[in-house]
């Protein structure tokens, strides 16, 4: 995560920026957003889980940081509502869900036969923070439905972090070009060959790239691949 981080400091406006950490987890990034902003803006972490918020609330208390940061308990999807959540990811990281159309759906795809589910509010990005300049994505599959939501509806929004994950149904190409389309150019994170660094460096999406060109991170045990990109879209 410090590669990231430092891509982060190194790509986005941050200084002053009102952020949204969307899958905020325990709230190691939020926390990194938090000194980023450099006593203005303000930042808003949006995290399902309740044990992982309760780490989040720890953080804000020990910053002494409540008036700038905030933190709610919710998901976030493309309407208001409530989701179902498989507790855990396919790829067995911790701290982690899933948002799932079905439990059945998800265990079939995934090969497990003892998931956990979780009904939980949701709200819309649009709806709980139509000011944000700066929005990172990171919901492992999920990030498709929020940014249809809500990509038009939030003109303020400057730049935008996402963690893409291989998702049937759903392209890259396609992805990247909306992006396009709507005044933003597309970096991905890359790394110089034999840097060991592991410093995370800033390509632009080549035009025409799709999952074919992305590197295997994981077999799955059911035989699928498990595979995912860390963008920043800048506005243009």
């Amino acid at each position: 995560m410090e590669a990231q981080k430092r891509w982060y400091a190194e790509t986005l406006p941050l200084a002053g920026a009102v952020i949204v950490d969307v899958g905020a987890n325990v709230g190691e990034l939020s926390e990194f957003f938090f000194h980023a902003l450099q006593g203005q803006g303000s930042l808003l972490s949006v995290e399902p889980l309740a044990e992982n918020v309760a780490q989040i609330e720890q953080r804000i208390v020990r910053l002494q940081a409540a008036d700038r940061w905030r933190v709610m308990q919710c998901a976030v999807s493309a309407q208001e509502g409530e989701v179902t959540l498989r507790l855990g990811s396919a790829e067995g990281t911790p701290h982690n869900s899933v948002v799932v159309a079905t439990p059945s759906a998800f265990d079939s795809a995934s090969g497990s036969a003892a998931a956990k589910y979780l009904r939980v509010p949701s709200g819309t990005l649009s709806t709980l923070c139509p000011s944000a300049t700066i929005v990172k994505l990171d919901i492992e599959g999920h990030e498709y439905q929020v940014l249809a939501e809500s990509l038009a509806k939030l003109p303020s929004v400057k730049a935008w972090a996402v963690e893409l994950h291989l998702v049937p149904g759903y392209s890259l190409l396609t992805t990247i070009q909306t992006f396009r389309n709507a005044g933003f150019t597309v970096f991905g994170a890359g790394q110089k060959r034999g840097d060991r660094s592991g410093r995370w460096m800033s390509v632009e999406v080549p035009a025409g790239m799709d999952w074919d060109s992305v590197p295997v991170a994981q077999k799955r045990a059911d035989g699928s691949e498990f595979k995912m990109l860390h963008v920043i879209a800048i506005r243009s």
